[in-house]
Formats: C-alpha cells, sequence, structure tokens
C-alpha cells in the first residue's frame, strides 16, 4: 500500500475518525465517506461491504491481499470505513493517480 495513504489512514486512527469490522459498519446511520475492504476478505464478509457501498452510497476500495491489515497494524481486521469527508477523499485522490488500486464497480472486478 502507498505511504502516503498509509500516512492518512494512520491520521484517520488518532483522530477516530475510522470503524473497524463489517459488524460496526453495518450498524451505521451515516456519516461513511469511503469503504475499505481487504483482498482477504471474506464472502459474506464481502457482501456486507457492497450492501454498505450502496447505503452509503460511497466508494468501496479493495485492496491487495494483506494490505489494509498491515496499514491499520491490526492482523485481524479486513474491513474500515473512514468518517471523515476530507481524509476519505485525500484517500481516493492518491488512489485514483495510482493505476495499481481498484475500486469497486459492482459485478466482477
Amino acid at each position: 500500500m502507498n505511504a502516503k495513504i498509509e500516512t492518512y489512514i494512520g491520521f484517520c486512527i488518532r483522530a477516530r475518525k475510522i470503524i473497524f469490522g463489517t459488524e460496526m459498519i453495518e450498524k451505521q446511520k451515516k456519516g461513511i465517506y469511503l469503504l475499505i475492504a481487504d483482498g482477504a476478505i471474506g464472502k459474506n464478509s464481502l457482501k456486507l461491504m457492497e450492501s454498505a457501498h450502496i447505503k452509503f452510497r460511497c466508494p468501496l476500495w479493495l485492496t491487495e491481499n494483506e494490505g489494509l491489515s498491515n496499514a491499520v497494524c491490526r492482523p485481524a481486521v479486513k474491513a474500515v470505513a473512514i468518517t471523515d469527508e476530507n481524509l476519505a477523499m485525500a484517500i481516493i485522490a492518491i488512489a485514483q493517480s495510482e493505476p495499481q488500486f481498484k475500486f469497486y464497480s459492482g459485478g466482477n472486478n
């Protein structure tokens, strides 16, 4: 994962503008601006992330295997949600400028 993106995710953690896990994301009512799922996420958890993607109308970003776990320094975490709009837009801007990152668009990627 890109060093700048890891830095922005670190800012989100320090500012408590991040939600860990699909169950906690599913409980949210509003205020999610970016969803990030690890490439090693299970099928059922990915379905929950897809429904959250539709519910919150925000981008869903799929990382390479274990990329997210390393960025948040929590090996069991496979999904997070960014709740700060400015940090989410900064992460999206960096990810869109790099060809190795892909955003979920529905169906098969």
